[in-house]
């Protein structure tokens, strides 16, 4: 069962001043849909922080300029719970926290310097895993001779 953001609370007692927060619930949410989760994972597996491929996107929850904000990715603390949330999002997938990288240039990055790569820990239980398959479409290929 994928991650919750009630998870992301009980896991982070210290982080319960977020519980009322749209922005975070948001970011949150944003990180567990599927096609994120694939690239949190892939970004990983590549050795790269994990929030690197959609750091450009969670600095742009926190700056829409169409809302009023009750935290900023200027705290340090704010940026610390983003990436708590991926802890735990990865969480039941087996993926645990590797090492501090400083994140790439590419990312386009703006509030964000470094974050976590996280690894697959084989010892670690685990409750999901993301599959990827090869499938035919339609007619079956045929070689011409």
């Amino acid at each position: 069962m994928l991650a919750t953001f009630d998870d992301f609370l009980a896991q982070n007692p210290h982080c319960k001043k977020f519980a009322d927060d749209d922005d975070m619930f948001y970011a949150f949410n944003f990180m567990s849909q599927d096609f994120v989760l694939v690239q949190l994972i892939e970004a990983s597996d590549a050795g790269k922080p994990a929030i690197s491929p959609v750091v450009s996107n969670i600095e742009h929850i926190f700056a829409d300029p169409t809302k009023e904000h009750a935290n900023t990715l200027d705290d340090s603390f704010t940026k610390q719970a983003v990436g708590l949330m991926i802890k735990t999002i990865l969480e039941p997938f087996g993926y645990t926290s590797w090492k501090q990288k400083d994140l790439p240039k590419n990312s386009r990055a703006e509030k964000f310097t470094s974050a976590s790569v996280y690894q697959l820990n084989h010892l670690v239980p685990r409750t999901m895993r993301v599959v990827k398959r090869i499938e035919v479409i339609g007619e079956p290929y045929v070689s011409i001779q």
